[in-house]
């Protein structure tokens, strides 16, 4: 345990001498006299420009060309422009993160829309269920219907002779469903914020056993015994680990030295350097190693603990609200969560490879979990009366003795840690 802890610490250094010669490399390419204009701070520019926006949207000049009667129009178009106003603020005046492609600014906005969100989830949190769920019709005007249930375990042969289109129907649908896609595209976008294999089959198998746990409460999570460790796991969940760890692999293998777009000598390598504006400024390798000891692994646990929570709120969230999974609300919610992971991952990873006594997560962290445990609380609180089937007593006697040896496991091995240190010291 010690000599990996004098490793680890070398390699925190070297990550940190890794980070130091990036950095004077990519203010070459920042203040390149090309791009110079677009870091160079114009907050009064800026502030004098959305006072003219808010002069002419708002109608302060002349009140009598906005004016509606009504209110809920009104109500409306004022709250989304303090929501912009609140962005525009996060935009020029947020503190920076630890990535700075394609520029900065983006990702003080992602903080700003983190935080937008979690606000309205609190409020969302003091409604009624069923006010709540009206209340989604002015986030798109299809939500606030019941939806229909869906199982995907009704029928779970595979061979169905009676079938007049196909024999293999059941297969059929399910191979060919419209989020076979995204399952796999979801896996790969895991696979390049993780880039660590044994984690995500971790996941990837957790999250199965979180739908067999939950199965009894949402009729979505009741799926055939091949769909779920055929297709899932052994296809969509492997092929997309699989794509994503070559792409970890591509981008660790890359020699990262920026010029300035000044410097390209012709047109292909002008476009070249602006569409890797896009693509990480450096690659860092991260080592989460589980293994370490005791805390360290509660502390990995914790994350992927937190990964299948977002992932069930999903879910949850789409059964308790009236939210079908095709309705936009569902994808924006998606996109904001993958931005907001990506520099959460960064500074996870960077608190637990700090060697500080005393040290705090980054911001982008501590936004996460609050945000899954808003959700949370508004699935516990808006799933009341809605889930009559208790759960099983296997599961609770599954989930309690893997509790228990996991209790047994963590004690075993601090003591032994003990023990360790104790022979050194005599």
């Amino acid at each position: 345990m010690e000599v990996n802890g004098l490793r680890q610490i070398n390699r925190t250094e070297h990550a940190i001498q890794e980070y130091h010669d990036a950095k004077l490399v990519n203010d070459v390419g920042e203040f390149d006299p090309w791009t110079a204009w677009a870091y160079k701070p114009r907050t009064i520019s800026l502030l004098l420009l959305g006072a003219g926006l808010l002069i002419w949207a708002s109608g302060a000049l002349d009140p009598e060309r906005t004016a509606s009667n009504d209110t809920v129009t009104s109500v409306k178009g004022g709250v989304w422009a303090m929501v912009a106003v609140f962005l525009a603020y996060c935009l020029l005046q947020a503190p920076s993160t630890v990535l700075i492609r394609p520029h900065p600014a983006v990702w003080r906005l992602v903080h700003g829309m983190a935080v937008v969100y979690l606000v309205a989830l609190t409020f969302l949190l003091f409604q009624n269920r069923d006010d709540a769920r009206q209340f989604m019709k002015y986030l798109h005007p299809d939500l606030g219907d019941e939806l229909p249930e869906r199982s995907y375990g009704s029928d779970c042969r595979i061979y169905v002779p009676e079938n007049p289109k196909s024999r293999f129907n059941n297969v059929y649908e399910t191979l060919f469903d419209e989020f076979v896609l995204a399952h796999i595209f979801g896996w790969w976008g895991k696979a390049i914020m993780i880039r660590s294999q044994p984690l995500l089959w971790v996941l990837s198998v957790g999250f199965e056993l979180m739908e067999l746990t939950f199965r009894h409460m949402l009729p979505n999570f009741n799926e055939c015994w091949w769909d779920s460790i055929i297709l899932d796991i052994l296809i969509c969940n492997w092929f997309g680990i699989w794509a994503g760890m070559h792409t970890v692999r591509y981008f660790d293998g890359k020699t990262y030295e920026w010029v300035g777009l000044s410097r390209q000598p012709n047109i292909m390598g002008k476009v070249k350097r602006t569409l890797g504006q896009f693509t990480p400024a450096r690659w860092d390798k991260d080592e989460w190693h589980p293994m370490l000891g005791p805390w360290r692994f509660i502390q990995v646990l914790s994350l992927c603990i937190a990964f299948m929570t977002v992932e069930l709120n999903t879910f949850f969230l789409k059964f308790c609200l009236w939210i079908p999974p095709r309705n936009p609300v569902v994808v924006y919610r998606l996109i904001l969560w993958w931005l907001v992971a990506i520099p959460t991952i960064r500074e996870y990873n960077s608190y637990l490879q700090d060697r500080k006594p005393v040290k705090k997560v980054g911001v982008f962290c501590w936004l996460s979990l609050a945000i899954c445990i808003v959700e949370l609380l508004i699935c516990i609180k808006f799933g009341h009366g809605l889930f009559p089937n208790p759960m099983p007593p296997w599961l609770i006697i599954f989930w309690g003795s893997i509790g228990m040896a996991f209790v047994i496991f963590l004690l075993v091995w601090s003591w032994r840690i003990h023990q360790t240190r104790l022979k050194k010291r005599q």
